[in-house]
């Protein structure tokens, strides 16, 4: 399905903001800054980025672009993490050979924790926001980034200890996906200056979201067709998943679920008649696509 012409125009401006945020390719250290452009400007679908924007009422100001980028930096820096031969030992992302493969793991690993540095110095420069939003952002990001959100869900990932239900699976989900997403819709939300219960509404969206988020990256993950993902498939064969436990009506099951949690929060928040809902409609729409693929 095509994105709503303004999400397309949205998407343009995040990356025209990424391109800005980073050092020029020829500026020393050349072969760093070129690993840099190399991971962050390749053919990402920019989906955090646009849930902030989104969250934020379609804000294109300055501030608002720039701190829409800070998940996509975080988000990039992670992935470059979890290809590398001490984690996923992957070869492709986006279409095109892994970061540590088209540079060196040194230059990888580097570049990745610039990207996390960066993403820190955006908030903290970012023009025309109020310091106490700006502490809260921070906050919320070292949270996310931190062993109980994306570095807490790698290495459980790595260990694919033995999982005693369901909801740790999902638990797990969240830590690995959800609570960037979390990260994203909710700073959109803050600079919009909402109330707590919207932030509240927005987080409880952003797990179920990433729950489907997740879901649809397993359905992906059991596709033979490379060209399908960008990426490298069949990583999880040897991990529990929600897949491999759930039988297909339980799929279909997880899947409505957490669609309508979704709606309901995000009308909870207000925000369903709005763009964002209209992206996450479409999102729905991919996911569900995928699941009947799979014949789920």
């Amino acid at each position: 399905m095509t994105p709503p012409m303004d999400v397309v125009h949205l998407k343009s401006m995040v990356n025209a903001t990424l391109l800005n945020l980073l050092p020029a390719q020829e500026t020393s250290p050349t072969h760093l800054h070129q690993a840099m452009h190399y991971a962050l400007l390749g053919s990402g679908k920019r989906l955090r980025p646009l849930l902030t924007l989104l969250a934020a009422n379609v804000a294109t100001d300055s501030r608002t672009l720039r701190m829409a980028c800070v998940s996509e930096l975080v988000h990039t820096a992670s992935l470059i993490l979890d290809d590398l031969p001490c984690m996923d030992d992957a070869t492709m992302r986006r279409d095109r050979p892994c970061t540590h493969i088209r540079f060196s793991e040194s230059t990888a690993i580097l570049a990745s924790t610039n990207f996390l540095n960066l993403a820190y110095g955006v908030i903290a420069d970012c023009p025309n926001v109020d310091a106490s939003t700006k502490v809260a952002v921070s906050a919320h990001l070292s949270h996310v980034i931190g062993s109980m959100g994306l570095v807490g869900g790698q290495i459980a990932d790595l260990q694919n200890q033995p999982v005693g239900s369901k909801s740790a699976i999902e638990q797990l989900y969240h830590q690995k996906t959800g609570c960037l997403f979390e990260f994203a819709v909710v700073t959109g939300a803050r600079l919009r200056g909402v109330d707590a219960e919207v932030i509240d509404a927005l987080t409880r969206f952003a797990r179920a979201f990433g729950l489907l988020f997740q879901l649809y990256d397993d359905m992906l993950d059991h596709s033979t067709f490379v060209q399908e993902t960008g990426k490298d498939v069949q990583q999880d064969t040897a991990k529990t998943t929600l897949l491999s436990l759930y039988t297909p009506e339980e799929v279909r099951g997880a899947l409505s679920n957490a669609q309508a949690m979704a709606r309901e929060q995000l009308s909870r928040a207000g925000y369903d008649e709005s763009l964002l809902a209209a992206l996450v409609e479409q999102q729905f729409v991919t996911f569900n696509g995928a699941a009947q693929r799979l014949g789920v």
